[in-house]
């Protein structure tokens, strides 16, 4: 076994092959912990807060957008039931007026058959 650099950890200790010596340790001595390089990935990048920024004033637009649908629906139902209710009062006063028209018709052609009648008789 070439005796580079090589490192094996047991349950009892550490051994650690240095060029051609041998180094014993102890588990409990003070271990040099090796850091993790780079960003962490618990802090956010200025890209990741432009982002989740993005995410919420895209949510923000939609859900106004959304709003805005309900509200122009809303104004749309209520221009639709006063419409209905304008012409709901036009029909009735039309078929008022109709039927005023029909009783004075009937009645000049009762007295036209009246007359005719009369006069037919002399």
């Amino acid at each position: 076994m070439d005796c580079g650099d090589f490192v094996r950890r047991g349950r009892i200790g550490r051994r650690v092959f240095v060029g051609r010596c041998l180094i014993m340790t102890d588990d409990d001595s003070n271990q040099r912990v090796e850091r993790r390089r780079g960003p962490s990935t618990y802090t956010l990048s200025f890209g990741g807060i432009i982002a989740v920024a993005g995410l919420l004033a895209s949510g923000v637009a939609t859900y106004n957008a959304v709003q805005n649908d309900i509200a122009s629906l809303k104004r749309g139902e209520l221009y639709q039931e006063r419409t209905n209710e304008r012409l709901n009062e036009e029909l009735k006063s039309v078929r008022i007026e109709q039927r005023e028209t029909m009783r004075e018709f009937n009645e000049k052609l009762d007295r036209i058959i009246d007359q005719w009648a009369h006069g037919r008789k002399r």
